[in-house]
Parts: structure tokens; C-alpha cells; sequence
């Protein structure tokens, strides 16, 4: 019997202290938190995320795919106020549309003591078209403040049988979360935890019974000579397949400098929709090879018509390239010809939304519109080239072969040993090199015969900056000096991209940022709309507070405002791979004339450390010329993909770096 009361007392305690995650039933003890316990600098945290998967049955009509989501959200303070906006993608492609029923969200403040609550009006609500494939339902909870907690639920209903991916992670802690997908037995899949993920959570399989009762009706002819009606019923008995996920203290996604999409290292389940299977066995297998999906997007009429289509470019393009005999100048007058005709509308996609006539005659379209137009105009051209479908970096990295791996296309041209890949969505894009958010990985190119193949989408060639710096040290100890620079392929690129609308106030307030008390003058840029040639640039400088005085001497950093003010590597471990994207040299030449009635005490003595053999190298060159000091400094990295066991000896290796850039120069009054 003591044993029984025990029993009771023990359930009847954790009863009472258990968490009440009903609607509606946020408790104080919520909206006093000031932080959450598991990570303090948390912003924000998921305090309860329930979603449950499963499919209905409806007469006559078949199965149709339901989510509930329901979710409890902590707000700690304003850098948290992004969490207050949900959004949910939706595939809607005119004919089969996916939809957000049932919505119910309100926020919960502490008023002088007492729980106010908030609900979300329909003025919070809106529908954005993405493309003609997908749209965006988004909602802003209301009366956001630091502390408040915010509480909705709603169901996407689905035709559709697909699963899209399930996120266990965001950038934020989940303090609880309970879900479970419900499967009936005639629909297959293939699930995949994300094998980058750093976060690997416990996974519960299981069949259960489902019965659904069926309405059947008879119609026959009465004895008296009309129609009648029989409706009668049926239980119709099937297995379904449970996954069940429940985790508690889910860590959150965390920033890392350098890392290019945090999505493909998120903890993730990932659904590949294998077979159906009818009642009767009959078996329809869906799980495809690459060659399968890249067939099924070849015949697509918005990808493989596309390429058919070529009356309306033929006189211009003719004209374009009349008498030009080389094919590498062919491919540059066409390339740059599409650049020039069709503006990118910000979409993406491997099959056209207006279709390449119409972006053509308009002068706007989305990805596939302009690269799939490019990739005919210069078949026309009598060139090799072929569409390469591309997943982007916020599309993740295709794990299993399906059509939502990719949902992007460029142009390949295959000659001699080597392809030229050509995106002519960015007017600063030049032959292989990409706008970044299309580096990802590989491409796979489709060719006219019907073939396929992987190409690694790596850039292969090295970006350099070059940099030289003149210093002359007044007699009131501020700096002047001139400065010019060189900038090749990515650099140009990126250069030209955050600088195409700056004036020129604006160009010398974003040079003088960040560099102390500094006044730019006479600067020159060369070459910023000759997109094919390096970047070049020249600048005078007057720095006020480049050196230190103690006493009867002078303590000077040799790189000045280029000196780096941190190593950006700190943290011990590394949950995610360091990104550079492309491998780069950075090279300064700096020239520092040292000043009347004063002489070098020290300087920093030359210096040079590796990173794994070639993988990386820094130079650090020193010496005295009668009155001036002469520097060459150099960073060449050969490997732009940094894994995290590797992380230790880069850090080490990116420590020798800093501190050595930042080494100063001693000169003594004489």
C-alpha cells in the first residue's frame, strides 16, 4: 500500500510541475524568464514545437496530406523580433495548390503583473508568389516586446503525397519538442537523417492499425419501377508506418564565420518518396537515378522545349557574330548580348516562367528564361553548349536523386579538357565565375544526346589582390601616404557588385569606415564596367592616429588600416567546415620612409609558417633600406574548404598570421 501512495504522489508531483503546452495556457513563469537555461546568449528559443504528419482519407476523392503545427516561442529581446515572423512555403502551381487553414496565433505580455494576450489579425497576413511553382504565407504576430512569448498553430493541407524536408534545428534552442509522421502502407519512403548534421537525434519507427469505415452506394431499379438507393458501409483495415521524434534541449544552430549556408548542416529528416503500392500489389516506383531526373527535367516543355525554340533570337544573333570566326569571341558577344537583353527578376528555377520568347521580347525572366535562352543562342552559334542543372546554396546539397535537388540552371560550354560555365543573371558575372549563391558543390550537365554528368563547380582560379602601400611619417606623427590596388575574378567581381550604385560620397565614406581617423582623397577606380579586366584603384591618405608614442619613441604597425584587428577564428571547436569559397592570394607591398631624427630600434624579423604543406602559406618579408622600410607580405590559401578536424592547426596557423600583421616597428628619437 506504501508502495501504491508512493506511486501516487510521484505522478501527482510531476503533474503539477509537468509544463502545460495547451493553448492558451502560457504561465508566468514563461514571460519572467530572462533567459533560456541551456544557452544564455540564445536571442529566442522554441519552447514547445509539436507537429504531427499523417493523411486523411476523403470518399471518392483519395488521401490528402495534412501538417498541424503548433509552436510556443520565448522572445528575450529585440535581436529575437525575427522569430515573430513565421513563414511557410507552399507549392501552388495553378492547378494543385497546397493551403494554411486553421490559424490561430496570439502573443502573451506581462502587464503590471497580469498575462495579456494579443491576437494576430488578418492584416498580419499575407501571400507572397515566389514563382509559378511556389508561394510564401507569412504571418507577424502583434505587440512584440522583449520577454513576450508567442503561441500559434495552423494545418497545411496538401494533395500532394511528397514529404518535404523536417527540421529538428533552427537558430534558436528548442527547450521541447514532440513529432510524429503517420504513413498509410500504400505510400513508401526512403528517410535520411542529414548526414552533414552535428546533431543526431533519436529516431522511433513503429506500424499501427488504421481503420477507415468507406460509404459505398448501390443504385438498382425498385419492384415498383424506380430508382433506389442502397447505402451501405464497410471497415476498410490498413497498417500505417510511424516516425515519432520527441527531443529535449535541442541545441541551436549556431553562426560560424565563413559558413556559406547554414541550412546544409542543419539536423534534418529527409524524405525520398520509393514506391506506391495499390491494394491489388500493383507496385509504381518514384525513387529515380540521376540520369532518370535529369531525363524527366530534359522533357519538361519550360526546360528541353525551351531549347528548341530559336526563330525569335536567329536574325539578331546572326547578325551579332557575322564574320567573327572565333569561337571564344562568339561565346563573349553572346553572353554579354544576353546580359544586356534580359534582366534577372530575382526568381529562380530550372524551368522558365514566362517562357524565353516572352522574357526575350520583354526583357525580364527568371533563371531558367535567361540561361536556357543563353545555352540556345550559342548552340545556334554552332558552340557546345548545354544547360547545367545547379542546386544553390539555400537549396541545400542534394542527397538522393529527385527533381527538388536542383532549382537552378546556368549554361556549360564544353571545349578541350575544361568547361566554361556561364550565368548571365548577373551583369558582373564573368566566364566561371558565378554568382556565389550558385557555387554549390557540383552541376550536372545535360548534353543533346541524352547524356549526364557530374562537373565540380569548385572555382579553379586563384583571386588575387594586390596591394601597395606608401607611408611618410610627419613631423607631427600622422601618416600620408597613397595606396593602389589590383583586384582579379571574384574580387572584381564582388567589388562591382557592392559598389554599382555608390556615389561618390559614398565610395569614400565606405573606404574610410573602419580605418580610424582617416581622410581619403583623389580616389580612382579603373575599369569598373570592363567586367573582363581586373579592378584598379588609387587613393591618397592622411591617418591621424596610425602611430604610438611612449616617451622618446615611435610604435608603428607596417600594414596600417590593412592590419587585421582579430584572428576571426577563436572558438576552440568547430561544429561546420571554414568556406572560403575560392582560393585566394592577398599580397601587400608596403614602402614606410622613416623620418628625420629618428632611427629603426627594431623591426619584425621575417617570418614564414605553412598550413598542411601547400594548403596554405604566409610570407612575412622585413628589411631596412637606408631611410626606408621595405615589406612584403603575402597570403597564398590553396584550399578553400576547411573541415572541422582540420580546424585546430588553421586556427594555430591563422594566429601566427594576425599576430604577425599586427607586429609593430620601433623607432627611437635620436
Amino acid at each position: 500500500m506504501k508502495k501504491i501512495a508512493y506511486l501516487f504522489i510521484f505522478i501527482a508531483f510531476n503533474w503539477t510541475n509537468a509544463q502545460d503546452y495547451r493553448f492558451g495556457k502560457v504561465s508566468k513563469d514563461e514571460l519572467q524568464e530572462s533567459a533560456y537555461p541551456g544557452d544564455p546568449e540564445a536571442n529566442a528559443a522554441i519552447l514547445y514545437l509539436n507537429q504531427k504528419t499523417y493523411y486523411n482519407y476523403v470518399q471518392n476523392e483519395g488521401f490528402v496530406q495534412i501538417t498541424e503545427v503548433y509552436k510556443r516561442i520565448k522572445i528575450y529581446n529585440k535581436d529575437g523580433f525575427d522569430w515573430a515572423t513565421e513563414e511557410i512555403e507552399l507549392r501552388d502551381d495553378g492547378s494543385k495548390r497546397e493551403s494554411v487553414v486553421s490559424l490561430k496565433a496570439v502573443t502573451y505580455t506581462l502587464e503590471n503583473g497580469k498575462i495579456e494576450a494579443t491576437k494576430l489579425k488578418k492584416d498580419g497576413m499575407f501571400d507572397e508568389k515566389n514563382n509559378k511553382y511556389w508561394k510564401t504565407s507569412k504571418f507577424t504576430m502583434p505587440n512584440i516586446k522583449d520577454g513576450c512569448v508567442l503561441e500559434f498553430e495552423y494545418k497545411i493541407t496538401s494533395p500532394y503525397i511528397s514529404i518535404r524536408d523536417i527540421n529538428l534545428q533552427y537558430g534558436i534552442p528548442i527547450k521541447e519538442l514532440d513529432m510524429y509522421v503517420r504513413i498509410p502502407e500504400y505510400f513508401n519512403f526512403n528517410k535520411y537523417v542529414n548526414p552533414r548534421a552535428t546533431y543526431i537525434p533519436n529516431i522511433t519507427n513503429s506500424e499501427v492499425m488504421r481503420t477507415e469505415v468507406l460509404h459505398l452506394k448501390n443504385t438498382g431499379i425498385g419492384a415498383n419501377g424506380f430508382v433506389k438507393s442502397n447505402n451501405s458501409s464497410e471497415n476498410w483495415e490498413f497498417k500505417e508506418n510511424k516516425t515519432e521524434i520527441k527531443l529535449k534541449n535541442a541545441p541551436a544552430l549556431k553562426i560560424e564565420n565563413y559558413v556559406s549556408n547554414l541550412n546544409t548542416y542543419r539536423t534534418k529528416l529527409i524524405w525520398e518518396y520509393a514506391f506506391s503500392k495499390e491494394a491489388n500489389g500493383l507496385i509504381t516506383n518514384y525513387a529515380s537515378t540521376w540520369d532518370q531526373v535529369t531525363k524527366t527535367i530534359f522533357d519538361d516543355s519550360g526546360f528541353g522545349g525551351q531549347l528548341k525554340q530559336t526563330n525569335y533570337f536567329e536574325e539578331d544573333i546572326s547578325a551579332l557574330i557575322k564574320g567573327v570566326a572565333n569561337d571564344s569571341e562568339k561565346i563573349n558577344l553572346i553572353y554579354n548580348f544576353v546580359k544586356s537583353k534580359v534582366k534577372w527578376n530575382d526568381y529562380n528555377g530550372y524551368t522558365t516562367d514566362n517562357g524565353v520568347k516572352k522574357a526575350y521580347k520583354e526583357g525580364v525572366g527568371n533563371v531558367a528564361d535567361i540561361n536556357l535562352m543563353l545555352t540556345a543562342m550559342l548552340r545556334y552559334a554552332k558552340i557546345n553548349a548545354n544547360p547545367m542543372l545547379v542546386s544553390t546554396r539555400s537549396n541545400d546539397i542534394p542527397v538522393f536523386p529527385a527533381t527538388g535537388g536542383f532549382n537552378y540552371v546556368v549554361s556549360a560550354v564544353e571545349v578541350l579538357n575544361d568547361v566554361i560555365i556561364l550565368d548571365a543573371t548577373d551583369k558582373f558575372s564573368t566566364p566561371n565565375v558565378l554568382p556565389v549563391r550558385a557555387i554549390n558543390w557540383q552541376g550536372r550537365i545535360i548534353r543533346e544526346a541524352g547524356t549526364s554528368a557530374w562537373f565540380d563547380l569548385s572555382p579553379k582560379e586563384t583571386v588575387k589582390e594586390n596591394t601597395s602601400l606608401n607611408a611618410k611619417i610627419n613631423e607631427d606623427l600622422s601618416i600620408e601616404g597613397k595606396v593602389r590596388g589590383q583586384m582579379t575574378s571574384f574580387a572584381a567581381k564582388n567589388f562591382r557588385s557592392k559598389y554599382e550604385n555608390f556615389n561618390t560620397e559614398e565610395k569614400l565614406k565606405a573606404l574610410e569606415k573602419d580605418k580610424g581617423e582617416i581622410e581619403v582623397s583623389n580616389y580612382e577606380v579603373t575599369d569598373m564596367e570592363v567586367i573582363d579586366k581586373p579592378i584598379m584603384y588609387v587613393y591618397d591618405y592622411n591617418l591621424k592616429n596610425g602611430l604610438e608614442q611612449i616617451g622618446d619613441k615611435v610604435f608603428l604597425t607596417p600594414m596600417l588600416f590593412f592590419a587585421p584587428k582579430e584572428n576571426p577564428f577563436k572558438e576552440d571547436k568547430r561544429e561546420y567546415p571554414i568556406d572560403f569559397i575560392y582560393a585566394f592570394n592577398d599580397r601587400y607591398i608596403i614602402n614606410v620612409i622613416v623620418p628625420d631624427g629618428y632611427a629603426v630600434e627594431s623591426i619584425p624579423e621575417s617570418y614564414v609558417v605553412q598550413f598542411q604543406g601547400n594548403a596554405g602559406e604566409f610570407k612575412y618579408v622585413a628589411k631596412v633600406n637606408g631611410k626606408m622600410l621595405q615589406f612584403l607580405i603575402s597570403l597564398d590559401l590553396n584550399q578553400s574548404f576547411i573541415l572541422p578536424d582540420e580546424y585546430a592547426n588553421f586556427k594555430q596557423f591563422y594566429q601566427g598570421i594576425t599576430e604577425k600583421q599586427t607586429e609593430k616597428v620601433v623607432l627611437k628619437k635620436i
